[in-house]
């Protein structure tokens, strides 16, 4: 019981502190800092977020590292401390810069993603491996998720008085502290027990679940369900240009829905053992869509004319949806989690996330080239329905209970 309790409190800690979590903190401002001083628009600003998260796309590689070449003798600790006091080093060199320019921002945060993505799969890998040793996968999801928004929570409104009220310069350094706080919990608290793989069991292990069918439609509907043309940046400049939402209550609609997704990751926990996972996959994607529907609302007229109405609807909407989309969340990374062989677990399970983090990129760029070409209304109405049309896949999927 008290490895487990360790494991959950390690978890929980680094998704804590992730940029899911409060690591996410410059986020907000960063946003304003391309916005407002460096003059990027919607597209250009898509096109940078998609590059900056490059590390995310790769993560099978970083999986690969740390299955089949322990560092000083340990396949996930000293990785998970050499990584975060990376992360740490390139949040300092952006505290410590006067003038931004786009390449060095670019470069920083593109670098510091690597740490991250390097981070959460070793995360990953221990909890795909001793979550199905304990028969607890979903706990162990929603008590990692739960912990990223309690952070959320906090980070939502801090995000928003810091794009108004504190230098870039400030966040970043703030923020530096973070990975060096999860840096010291692991070098105290974290046993590393996990076998080492010998490189050609690994590399059998892989091959043959590039070569299983049933694992190539998970990836195949993974990377579909997350791909629909983005319009959360071209969003982010018509609430703020038009509906002049400010930086405190966009923070603040950040800490609601943060509120409702932590309701909704508690609820999970519940509801995976009481619904089917075909059913939960089936909800998934309805919901999807459903959060994309809804943000036409923002584009009436009605709600253009009178602000405070404005302010109201998105509180609702964050309420709504902030905890049913953490629940589709969770759906998706469990399913992805039980399909993944325990044993090379940083690999395969970084190659289903990176097949995510890729449809996230290609999403922006996408939404960014097709904001400027059919404006936001028609992108809106695209990216719903390319979100509801993942329904045809749900009856090839082979899932737990239909063996």
């Amino acid at each position: 019981m008290e490895k487990k309790s360790n494991l959950l409190f390690i978890f929980a800690l680094v998704y804590f502190f992730s940029p899911n979590g409060l690591g996410s903190l410059p986020d907000l401002p960063t946003t304003y800092l391309l916005k407002t001083v460096l003059k990027l628009t919607a597209a250009q600003a898509s096109y940078f977020g998609a590059i900056s998260i490059l590390g995310w796309a790769i993560k099978p590689l970083w999986g690969f590292i740390s299955d089949a070449f322990p560092l000083f003798g340990s396949r996930r600790k000293s990785y998970l401390i050499l990584v975060s006091l990376l992360a740490s080093v390139c949040w300092l060199v952006l505290a410590l810069t006067q003038n931004y320019t786009i390449p060095l921002l670019l470069l920083f945060l593109t670098l510091s993603s690597f740490a991250y993505a390097f981070q959460d799969v070793v995360t990953d890998a221990l909890m795909v491996e001793l979550g199905k040793q304990e028969h607890a996968l979903a706990e162990f999801q929603s008590i990692q998720w739960l912990a990223v928004k309690i952070a959320q929570i906090i980070t939502g409104f801090a995000g928003g008085v810091a794009a108004a009220k504190l230098s870039a310069q400030a966040t970043f350094g703030v923020t530096a502290f973070f990975p060096i706080i999860v840096a010291a919990v692991v070098l105290f608290l974290l046993k590393d027990g996990t076998p080492r793989v010998q490189f050609p069991e690994l590399k059998q292990k892989f091959k043959a679940a590039l070569a299983n069918r049933d694992f190539l439609l998970v990836a195949l509907f993974i990377f579909l369900w997350n791909f629909s043309p983005s319009y959360g940046l071209p969003l982010f400049y018509y609430l703020t240009d038009t509906l002049k939402f400010t930086p405190i209550f966009m923070g603040t609609l950040a800490s609601i829905a943060a509120i409702s997704g932590a309701v909704g990751t508690i609820a999970f926990k519940f509801i995976s053992k009481r619904f089917s996972m075909r059913t939960l996959l089936t909800w998934s994607i309805l919901i999807g869509g459903l959060a994309s529907l809804s943000s036409l609302a923002y584009l009436l007229p009605a709600l253009q004319t009178n602000l405070a109405l404005a302010r109201l609807v998105a509180v609702a909407e964050k309420i709504i949806f902030g905890g049913l989309g953490m629940v589709a969340f969770l759906s998706i990374l469990t399913f992805a989690a039980e399909k993944t062989e325990a044993l090379a677990a940083g690999t395969i399970f970084a190659f289903l996330m990176s097949v995510y983090n890729l449809s996230s990129m290609g999403s922006s760029v996408l939404g960014g080239f097709l904001f400027d070409k059919i404006g936001l209304l028609p992108l809106i109405l695209l990216s719903t329905g390319t979100s509801l049309l993942i329904l045809v896949f749900i009856p090839f999927l082979k899932t737990e209970e239909n063996r």
